[in-house]
């Protein structure tokens, strides 16, 4: 709830600021997100994915920034017969990465991007599920890329598309034997943005 609180307050605080800007450096966005790739915990469906982006060189053709976005996916699966499941997990995605916007001659309007940053997973799940415990979270990570398209349909307001992709790997044990854990995971994200 505190991450919500934070996220909605910062995203607030851009939105103000935004409106008295010139330069037009930040941005704000809504995505909702759907995934694509490996299974995220039971198949979690995206609730909401908010983002903040600074673009800090400016070459005309192409900028170069940063940004972070935030993202919520949310499961309830229950299964009342032999053996009984009922479980509830969240799970939060932070992902920073640096990023390229480019300006296509000719098609101003459109801006195609590129950009790579790192992906923290916080999982949480509670419930019954048999040989697990009632509450239990795990943290993983790994590298991800970014790839999207944005249009202008003002000059500050604009829709996008985007597909990132993060490669997951982790050492684990399970009952006495270590083996290596991979994950490809990939998300659509489909939304809206302001820039300021």
């Amino acid at each position: 709830m505190k991450k919500i609180y934070f996220l909605s307050v910062s995203l607030f605080f851009f939105l103000t600021v935004g409106l008295f800007a010139q330069d037009q450096k930040w941005s704000v966005e809504a995505n909702y997100p759907l995934t694509v790739g490996d299974e995220l915990g039971n198949d979690a469906p995206g609730i909401l994915d908010v983002g903040v982006k600074y673009r800090f060189l400016d070459f005309n053709i192409v900028k170069i920034g940063a940004g972070i976005n935030a993202g919520i996916f949310k499961e309830e699966t229950q299964n009342y017969s032999e053996p009984v499941v009922d479980i509830k997990e969240t799970h939060w995605l932070i992902q920073p990465k640096v990023f390229a916007e480019f300006t296509i001659p000719g098609i101003q309007k459109l801006h195609p991007s590129v950009g790579l940053g790192y992906t923290f997973l916080q999982s949480k799940y509670k419930g019954i599920f048999p040989g697990a415990p009632d509450k239990t979270s795990t943290n993983l990570g790994g590298v991800s890329l970014n790839l999207g398209l944005s249009y202008d349909i003002t000059k500050r307001f604009f829709i996008q598309a985007q597909y990132d992709y993060t490669r997951i790997t982790d050492n684990r044990e399970f009952e006495g034997q270590k083996y290596k854990f991979k994950q490809n995971l990939g998300y659509l994200k489909f939304g809206v943005g302001f820039r300021f």
